[in-house]
């Protein structure tokens, strides 16, 4: 059997299980169709920044998470994140899952990370925050990395 074949594809990889699924009233992971096109960790590399395409947003009060791309198998994911409320201080890196799954805040009312369940993939440059740091690529004539100021 070769290497591919021992390896199983994302959409048969079993995710984490969820600890607050009750509460949040959705599942925290997309469906398996959805996870099975995210592109593997270091999939996207090379390409621009602003022309990644986000395949899932999580947020809370608290925060943004856009994933570009996942391990399924350990749920860490790749994509840009803010925490706070300044969306100059997001930046891109590698984004826990389990751990965004089973936040939950202790005192008050109960604070739970949620999947945005209307997200549609796009570019990054479409639906991540404008008031952000831009990563443009390198050709002055693009059309799909934002204006300069």
């Amino acid at each position: 059997m070769s290497a591919a074949q021992n390896t199983p594809a994302q959409s048969d990889v079993t995710l984490t299980p969820e600890l607050w699924r009750r509460e949040r009233g959705h599942a925290f992971y997309p469906p398996k169709s959805v996870m099975g096109r995210i592109p593997a960790l270091y999939e996207t590399d090379g390409v621009p920044a602003e022309h990644k395409t986000v395949h899932a947003h999580f947020f809370a009060a608290w925060g943004d998470w856009y994933v570009v791309e996942v391990d399924p198998a350990s749920g860490e994911a790749f994509g840009w994140a803010r925490i706070g409320i300044d969306d100059r201080d997001g930046e891109w890196g590698y984004i826990d899952l389990p751990a965004l799954e089973s936040f939950r805040q202790s005192s008050g009312l109960p604070h739970l990370v949620e999947r945005d369940l209307h997200f549609e993939p796009q570019a990054a440059a479409e639906c991540l925050p404008k008031g952000r740091r831009v990563l443009r690529c390198k050709d002055e004539t693009c059309t799909v990395c934002p204006p300069r100021a």
